[in-house]
């Protein structure tokens, strides 16, 4: 039999029994679009999260020591963290083979800065020349300081784009004079817009300047509140942070029982339990939704099973002026396939509306994922083929003088 006729024989029943149809429609397009969306919200909320933390942190090729030790709570800044984190260490670590570079940091969030007679409260952090390559920022304008800048002591400083609608609204801040406490800093660059953090955090508000005229001109502090140091080779991650526990718990002198007065950690392993967690909770969700599918699936097959029954006589018929028994079994298969198909679509449209609406109830950002929704649509085809094997199996056995008779 031709393909146009036996797409013919297959849609013609679902007009006929159009509720039937709606109701094994249903039951896909409600599957469908619960898996469409918690598969898309998932997937788009694991890319958010891996985006903003990169965003953070720049790489993850980089390991991060703080000071203070397990007990230690809070943003570390000059005022609450330990003193065990020193230029020294910093030194000592920029020697070891697998590491590229270290970047010293000094952090204040409690300090004002002044232009003139406007007045902002950013994060001031004083680090090394080469925070920009190790975080992956660049400069919008101006340019970042040098490390000529850093070893004089110039006080020049870049700040972020919050920064500058507090304190020039309506001027250039290049060559400006800010007041950071109060020591006057000249603005030599402006920051690109980063957004957001992990966390929510905005990371635009802040002022950058050198470790060395932090240390020395600002704070006058001669201790770390963070140390970056970035890695030759990515996958050492774990290994490289074992060796700098072991180097820094030498160079403090500590010694079991005694606790660790520094914290290093591996941004790399740390999303992967992030990511790891969201997975599993996607995980379940989806076994919801599959649960839901499954029993689409059923409804198309118990409503198939009844089809077959109640139309003995057409296949009887059909069966007697010639149609094979392949014939009758691609023409259910055709009619549950149509069907689940049909629902799969309209399921990945109230899927994808569903997400939108998701995705403002809980304020996350647009998420652009199209493998899930092309995905759903397949499985839906998958679903009617595979809960429609039996009716028409069964189909294709109804004996045809039996059926006429009946």
């Amino acid at each position: 039999m031709r393909t146009t006729e036996l797409f013919t024989q297959a849609i013609r029943p679902l007009g006929r029994y159009r509720g039937r149809a709606f109701l094994m429609m249903l039951g896909v397009l409600v599957g469908i679009a619960s898996l469409a969306i918690l598969t898309a919200v998932g997937e788009g909320t694991k890319r958010e999260t891996m985006a903003r933390f990169k965003n953070m942190i720049g790489t993850f090729d980089t390991i991060i020591i703080r000071p203070g030790g397990p007990g230690f709570r809070g943003m570390p800044t000059l005022v609450n963290v330990p003193q065990s984190l020193r230029f020294e260490d910093a030194r000592t670590i920029a020697k070891l083979p697998k590491i590229k570079q270290v970047v010293e940091v000094q952090s204040a969030f409690d300090i004002d800065v002044k232009y003139r007679d406007r007045q902002a409260s950013p994060a001031v952090f004083g680090v090394g020349p080469k925070w920009l390559s190790l975080r992956s920022e660049d400069v919008a304008d101006g340019s970042f300081f040098t490390e000529e800048q850093n070893n004089s002591l110039a006080r020049v400083a870049v700040i972020g784009p919050d920064v500058r609608k507090d304190l020039f609204p309506d001027e250039d801040p290049l060559q400006k004079t800010i007041r950071i406490g109060d020591v006057p800093f000249q603005v030599v660059g402006l920051l690109k817009s980063r957004g957001a953090g992990p966390t929510g955090a905005q990371l635009d508000n802040i002022v950058l300047i050198p470790i060395n005229a932090s240390a020395r001109r600002l704070f006058n502090r001669d201790y770390l509140t963070m140390l970056m140091a970035q890695l030759k080779h990515p996958k050492q991650g774990s290994a490289v942070a074992m060796e700098l526990t072991t180097l820094l718990r030498d160079r403090h002198h500590i010694r079991p029982p005694a606790l660790d007065d520094f914290t290093v950690t591996n941004p790399t392993a740390t999303m992967a339990q992030v990511l790891q967690a969201g997975s599993t909770l996607q995980k379940i969700l989806t076994g919801v939704s599959a649960m839901a599918l499954l029993i689409g699936g059923i409804v198309i097959l118990s409503l198939m099973t009844i089809a077959v029954s109640e139309r003995r006589k057409e296949i009887g018929v059909r069966r007697s002026v010639g149609a094979a028994r392949r014939d009758i079994v691609v023409q259910f298969l055709l009619e549950a396939s149509i069907v689940s198909f049909a629902g799969g679509v309209c399921g990945v449209i109230v899927g994808w509306g569903g997400m939108q609406i998701v995705t403002r109830l809980l304020k996350l950002p647009p998420i652009l994922v199209w493998q899930p929704f092309v995905f759903s649509i397949l499985l839906s085809l998958v679903v009617g083929v595979v809960f429609g094997i039996y009716p028409a199996w069964t189909a294709s056995r109804v004996d045809p003088i039996q059926a006429l008779r009946s």
